[in-house]
């Protein structure tokens, strides 16, 4: 069963990420689910849960080649290969930009994609 999350581009570095992560913190209760950095160093990446959902803090996307300059992504988090391909290729019809990456600590496969009405999706694929 696919899992519905959201990320947020936020700060231009890992001390302003790091407060943003502070402030949901106390302003919602806000539990720290994980925080890690992509293999090849760079930016830090910090999951935080409010109201049973899981919101990815991380740079802001329109700065790593994706082309979702949006500061708030909707995310979509897969456990079957085959669910995910099918979301990946279904949105990337006639979509304004799309990128298929990983693997990363969070993730197996990343699907990045603008689709045709401008929203910006995060697709993860968990193995």
């Amino acid at each position: 069963m696919a899992r519905f999350g959201m990320s947020f581009g936020v700060g231009n570095n890992d001390d302003e990420r790091i407060e943003a992560f502070e402030l949901y913190k106390c302003a919602f209760g806000g539990k720290k689910i994980s925080e890690s950095r992509p293999p090849c160093g760079g930016d830090i990446h910090i999951v935080i849960e409010i109201g049973g959902v899981n919101i990815l803090l991380g740079p802001p996307l329109g700065e790593i080649r994706t082309e979702l300059d949006d500061v708030m992504v909707c995310e979509m988090h897969f456990y079957d290969e085959s669910e995910f391909q099918k979301a990946y290729e279904a949105l990337s019809k006639k979509s304004l930009s799309r990128a298929l990456e990983g693997p990363y600590p969070w993730a197996t496969k990343l699907g990045i994609i603008k689709d045709k009405y401008g929203v910006g999706w995060a697709l993860y694929f968990h193995s």
